[in-house]
């Protein structure tokens, strides 16, 4: 076939395949986590459907059509996931997918270069809302997130299901903590019905993306022990996300996937409540994609690092020096020109206890000095 672009043939390849299966196709967006909730949902969802999923973060105009066009006759559910950094993408996806259901994660600090503020943020994300509402669809609130929730106020209650730490809402979480692996526990509550459970991944992030991932399940009737088994035998689908490590002794926790302002800071919240004899360690680089906010949101890293107690920063990175020249009051901060010196100098610092949390957008490729620290 000839086609003027093949991108945009692609999609509705995709979009004819996908009419030809009658099932329920959640997708899910937001600015942090929505790969790591693509994937608990999946696992939730899996104890009762035939589930297809987005595989990775194929989440563009290219990875979700070709996502589609696995489904066979073996699946009665779909799970996608979706992703932007301009505005219309998400309503491009949502042409394609039709989705009947959907869910955000959370309104951060992402892809600041474009979006400029979180309100652009959250006008570019909630396009998969303005879908749903359109097409008489199902969404799923996180009452938690001051964005969505202001944003649900306009939809009809038939036609939400919400999920909350802080408020009322048709499923409500308690957070209990990390147990002796460093996972975050919780208690899930539903009605009459209630549930205690941890969820297998580093994180106190990990609690919403449980959340979430539990309230759809509750939501299409996956049974409470069905839950609790996807939860807490869930295994992250890439090896640099919240991946924890032992080595001799420490816990090096890989988390170079990406990063962004608010999950670099809940990186850190995290750490900082684990108990450990040893001592902890923030390693950090470059925060991409931030445009005119970057030396800000890097600054605001350096303060915030300073206020949680935290004894010893490495960064890396251009911009990452704004966060090192910001941290003055850290006891022992260094910044590097080079990941080769940084990687010695842990190498020559840790010792047994010692708690390491690597952080950095793709780009920066982090988990060079991951592997620098482990396999030495």
């Amino acid at each position: 076939l000839t086609v003027k672009d093949t991108t945009l043939a692609l999609g509705s390849f995709a979009n004819i395949h996908r009419n030809n299966f009658n099932i329920p196709v959640l997708c899910i967006g937001g600015s942090n986590g929505k790969t790591t909730t693509k994937d608990l949902t999946s696992a939730v969802l899996s104890q009762k459907y035939k589930v297809l999923k987005t595989e990775g973060n194929f989440n563009n105009h290219i990875g979700l059509p070709l996502t589609l066009l696995r489904l066979s006759a073996v699946h009665n559910f779909c799970v996608l996931e979706i992703g932007c950094n301009h505005y219309g993408e998400v309503k491009y996806l949502c042409s394609i997918a039709e989705p009947g259901y959907g869910m955000i994660t959370n309104i951060g600090k992402e892809h600041l270069e474009f979006f400029r503020d979180l309100k652009g943020v959250a006008k570019a994300e909630f396009e998969l809302f303005d879908y749903l509402k359109e097409k008489e669809g199902i969404i799923f609130i996180n009452q938690d997130d001051k964005f969505i929730k202001n944003y649900s106020k306009g939809i009809k209650h038939e036609k939400k299901f919400s999920y909350s730490y802080m408020h009322n809402t048709d499923v409500k979480g308690r957070s209990k903590g990390f147990n002796k692996n460093y996972e975050p526990e919780i208690e899930i509550i539903c009605g009459e019905r209630k549930f205690k459970t941890y969820i297998s991944t580093f994180g106190k992030h990990s609690v919403y993306n449980g959340l979430a991932a539990a309230a759809a399940g509750l939501y299409f009737k996956v049974s409470m022990t069905g839950i609790k088994k996807a939860l807490e035998n869930f295994k992250p689908s890439s090896s640099k996300r919240m991946e924890i490590l032992k080595v001799k002794g420490m816990t090096v926790i890989n988390d170079t996937y990406n990063s962004n302002p608010e999950s670099v800071k809940m990186g850190i919240e995290t750490m900082m409540e684990f108990r450990t004899k040893g001592r902890k360690f923030a390693v950090l680089s470059d925060m991409l994609e931030l445009g005119n906010a970057s030396r800000k949101e890097h600054s605001d890293i350096g303060k915030y690092a300073e206020l949680s107690g935290l004894e010893n920063l490495y960064t890396f990175g251009k911009e990452s020096y704004y966060t090192f020249y910001n941290a003055k009051k850290v006891k022992n901060n260094f910044y590097f020109e080079n990941k080769e010196d940084m990687t010695e100098m842990l190498r020559k610092n840790l010792k047994r206890d010692d708690i390491i949390y690597v952080k950095g957008s793709r780009g920066m490729k982090m988990e060079e000095v991951v592997k620098g620290i482990t396999e030495n």
